[in-house]
């Protein structure tokens, strides 16, 4: 039995984290119950953390770090901290950070794993009660599918991306829930809850540097088991992501599963649970075919499902009086039918739900392998506002065969996005990612460098802003977190249903209580300032210290 630390880095960038600081992934405590499930004595920290209290390593023999690739500047402090306390202890890696092979030979690590960890985890711990063994079997038997390993000569053994783990396998494993309480405010944060593994777009890129689509459209329209493979081998999925690649098609969690998990997150004082998947309409699509799911369209959404899973979650006592809220992440604009948007709202109404509209030029939404147009977002973002959720919209810049024309479609659409009710408008740089069909062209300059691009940002900026001025005087439910480190006289506090950062000035008697706020005015497009009117609840906590 190995004792394991696993170190959460995921979004820190070069070690600090400067957005989306109240998040709590999936990842990690996945990676904990399946370590654990082997017998192995397991810990978790965030990477503040573990930085700031270095001597906690000296209890533990391996080192797992889940990270991203922007993260790797976070990861290799972590690691020197490791090896100058730990000089022979483990450094093990996973996460999506691990898929890039020039960062990651930068790295000082022992074991690497790439791609999903479930069935690699499996290989090696059934034959390997020690996890150095597994160094040392490298140089006998060769390297295993997932794995990665730094061998003594500096060289990289690299088994490629692991294995695809099954629906059964998926559901199996609950992610730990009680390392939640490591995370500071916990009790406000948005914790991520797996409903749906893989994407169901196996759609390609038209238009792919290096290679020729042949407009076989055999992605589109052949059986749903032949759209795995593309005729030349371009990645499927949206041109930017890697989630098909890496993850496989959507494959649905066993719904008890499910509700265990989100039960017992209850039971600790979490408020604020998100079900997270790369399209939360894909839930329960792959119990109605044979096969792989690799239409992102088609079938339609299991409406039976879904309406049987929120059912069951929002019958939960917390959440039913209003103490939790539930939300989901992603939906994919050609899923969503009138039907799907009022069965959400029945549910849902009050939550933030995002919808990837990316660009409004459907040449270029054709081109990067998208699955929906224009129309069908705008559509999709109508119907759920009329069914009383909270869309929020992506939009990208910066995409391979972008032209001027394209973000000038995009712009077109800003001002409709405010009819159609969409409350923030997300605006991301394209950046390319390994094992995706743009993974070998450059990341593009920053909008502010082009005169058209620069204009979109700003509409994007002007658009936030304005749409926060809008709550002006609401009253809303919020999550106190913690003191505000630029004002100490101020509080952080997070809406019960997601939204901007909300400042109140308050003693910090109120962190880790549900309040009442009326919003009284906005800071910036992401901080608006709130007046405390009374305590609706305090939590019962299990901060751990």
């Amino acid at each position: 039995m190995s004792r394991i630390l696993v170190v959460d880095a995921n979004a820190r960038g070069r070690g600090k984290r400067f957005s989306t600081l109240d998040v709590i992934g999936v990842g990690p405590r996945l990676v904990v119950s399946l370590l654990k499930s082997y017998g192995h004595y397991v810990d978790l920290s965030p990477y503040e953390i573990f930085i700031s209290n270095p001597s906690i390593a000296r209890d533990f023999e391996v080192l797992a770090i889940s990270y991203m690739v922007s993260d790797v500047g976070a990861v290799r402090r972590a690691i020197d901290i490791w090896r100058k306390i730990n000089k022979d202890g483990i450094v093990m890696l996973g996460g999506p950070g691990t898929l890039d092979t020039n960062l990651l030979m930068r790295l000082d690590f022992d074991i690497a794993f790439r791609g999903e960890s479930e069935v690699t985890l499996s290989n090696i711990l059934s034959r390997y009660k020690d996890l150095r063994n597994v160094l040392y079997s490298v140089k006998e038997h060769g390297i295993l599918p997932g794995l990665a390993v730094k061998m003594s000569s500096g060289k990289l053994a690299d088994g490629g991306i692991g294995p695809w783990a099954s629906r059964e396998v998926v559901s199996k494993v609950i992610p730990d829930v009680d390392t939640v309480t490591r995370y500071p405010f916990y009790w406000a944060s948005r914790v991520y809850v797996e409903v749906v593994r893989g994407c169901s777009n196996f759609y390609r890129p038209t238009l792919v540097a290096g290679t020729t689509c042949l407009n076989c459209n055999m992605c589109r329209t052949s059986p749903l088991n032949l759209r795995i493979k593309c005729p030349n081998n371009i990645p499927p999925g949206c041109g930017y992501c890697s989630v098909p690649v890496i993850h496989g098609p959507a494959r649905s969690r066993d719904m008890d599963s499910i509700v265990k998990e989100v039960k017992a997150l209850i039971k600790i004082g979490v408020t604020r649970i998100v079900l997270s998947a790369p399209d939360f309409l894909d839930y329960g699509r792959d119990l109605l075919i044979e096969g792989f799911l690799t239409d992102p369209c088609n079938p339609k959404p299991n409406i039976d499902i879904i309406d049987k899973l929120l059912g069951n979650l929002t019958s939960i006592t917390e959440i039913a009086d209003g103490d939790a809220v539930i939300s989901i992440e992603n939906v994919k604009p050609c899923l969503v039918t009138e039907e799907v948007a009022k069965i959400l709202g029945n549910y849902l109404r009050g939550t933030v739900v995002y919808i990837g509209v990316e660009s409004c030029s459907d040449k270029l939404l054709t081109h990067i392998g998208r699955p929906s147009t224009c129309s069908d977002a705008l559509r999709a973002i109508e119907l759920l506002s009329r069914y009383g959720l909270r869309p929020y919209a992506y939009l990208m810049h910066g995409l391979p065969f972008e032209c001027e024309d394209d973000i000038k479609a995009t712009l077109s659409c800003i001002d409709r996005f405010k009819s159609l009710g969409v409350e923030k408008v997300v605006l991301y740089r394209f950046t390319p990612l390994p094992y995706t069909a743009f993974s070998s062209y450059s990341r593009p300059e920053p909008a502010v460098l082009n005169p058209i691009k620069a204009e979109l940002y700003r509409r994007v900026i002007e658009f936030n802003r304005g749409q926060k001025n809008n709550l002006l005087n609401k009253i809303i439910d919020v999550v106190v977190a913690c003191r505000y480190n630029r004002d100490p006289h101020y509080l952080i506090s997070y809406p019960v249903k997601h939204g901007p950062v909300v400042l109140i000035r308050a003693s910090p008697n109120f962190i880790g209580t549900i309040a009442v706020v009326r919003i009284v005015g906005v800071r910036s497009d992401r901080l608006v300032y709130g007046e405390l009117i009374y305590v609706k609840k305090r939590l019962k906590l299990r901060q751990y210290i």
